[in-house]
């Protein structure tokens, strides 16, 4: 469901009990005259060792008015990891502990003003158990090949540990796909989840001792500029505003999930077809387009061939220069038609269960069934 969020409240709702816990000291804010100051308050060292999660916290002032910003992930406030997904009825709790970590972190801030913090930005998201031996690794490799083409205004494309990962982002918002199994641990200068508490790497080590492997796809739709979830809400028929009460609800991380996997997915799904053979792919397009000339037949089945090839279409646009690709794009609207996206890998069909139900991931299901 959700995970980051960054909560903005008014610094006039806001008691702060200890300056000094912010760099510089936040001391006399509305005394002091310059036109912007900005005050850090990063998680403690000692919360860190004692396995508490804390969120990041910054004030900012601008001429007379300033406003807490308070960063954090929902499943790790929680359950100190967010391989565990929060549900609706987390919210009052996840409440109480925020105000409980503000406190601690020298703010207090009454529950009906976090309740109704405006949200800046939030991450829509989904752990996805992938079955019949698929791995996360693979699934990301196939779905990089898809055209991206300016897909909701994202155009750069970016792979990274090793396939491990793979970003579709700009600078207002981002889909992310990667191996959150292996994401726990890894350190932080590598890792995806940049913030990986203490109880993840306890939780990768517990893994590790399953007798089946664990295989687990994280989907991520990052909307980072305010403007740009906005923009989103919106298109999801979501026209209230963002507040934290509003913003935590199952129903609106499901439908911006599935609205970026229908943008991005949905027309490209012969990508994802498990019959390569080049014949085979030839006697389909006889089957299904008869009158085709054995030329246009042949270069229907090299140009599907060349698609799902490493790099995608995205490859193949590259080598055959932007300027032709109009035609060859127009060719690929054949393949829309179940004889070529049937049947899918398993894979895919995880993704979509895992859209369709929004059941919550529980890491400690799979504890209780080994244990």
């Amino acid at each position: 469901m959700i995970d980051t969020v960054i909560l903005i409240i008014p610094i006039s709702r806001c008691w702060i009990t200890d300056p000094h816990k912010f760099t510089p000291p936040a001391i006399g804010i509305q005394e002091n005259k310059a036109v912007f100051c900005k005050y850090v308050n990063n998680p403690s060292k000692e919360a860190k060792e004692r396995g508490i999660y804390q969120p990041k916290l910054t004030i900012i002032k601008r001429g007379k008015s300033g406003e807490l910003k308070a960063e954090f992930s929902v499943p790790k406030l929680k359950f100190n990891n967010n391989l565990d997904e929060v549900v609706e009825t987390d919210f009052d709790e996840v409440v109480e502990i925020l105000q409980k970590r503000l406190e601690e972190m020298g703010v207090k801030v009454w529950k009906i003003h976090i309740e109704g913090a405006k949200v800046s930005s939030f991450h829509a998201s989904k752990n996805i158990l992938l079955t019949q031996g698929y791995t996360a690794i693979f699934a990301i490799r196939e779905l990089g090949k898809i055209n991206l083409n300016l897909k909701l205004d994202l155009e750069r494309k970016d792979y990274r540990n090793n396939g491990e990962s793979l970003q579709f982002y700009s600078n207002r918002h981002a889909l992310v796909f990667y191996d959150k199994i292996r994401d726990l641990n890894k350190p932080a200068n590598r890792a995806i989840d940049k913030n990986q508490t203490k109880q993840q790497f306890s939780i990768f080590d517990q893994i590790k001792k399953q007798r089946e492997k664990i295989e687990v796809l994280k989907m991520e739709a990052r909307l980072s500029h305010r403007a740009k979830m906005k923009e989103i809400l919106a298109e999801i028929g979501f026209l209230e505003e963002p507040i934290f009460k509003n913003i935590f609800k199952k129903d609106i991380c499901q439908k911006v999930l599935n609205l970026y996997w229908g943008k991005f997915f949905q027309k490209d799904k012969f990508l994802f077809c498990v019959k390569n053979n080049p014949q085979k792919l030839l006697q389909l397009i006889f089957r299904k387009y008869p009158n085709t000339k054995p030329k246009t037949a042949v270069l229907l089945a090299g140009l599907m061939t060349l698609c799902k090839d490493d790099e995608g279409i995205r490859g193949l646009r590259t080598i055959t220069n932007s300027k032709n690709w109009t035609p060859l794009r127009n060719y690929l609207r054949k393949f829309e038609d179940e004889i070529f996206t049937q049947p899918a890998h398993g894979f895919i069909k995880d993704i979509q269960r895992s859209l369709d139900s929004f059941e919550p991931y529980k890491i400690t299901k799979l504890n209780e069934k080994y244990n």
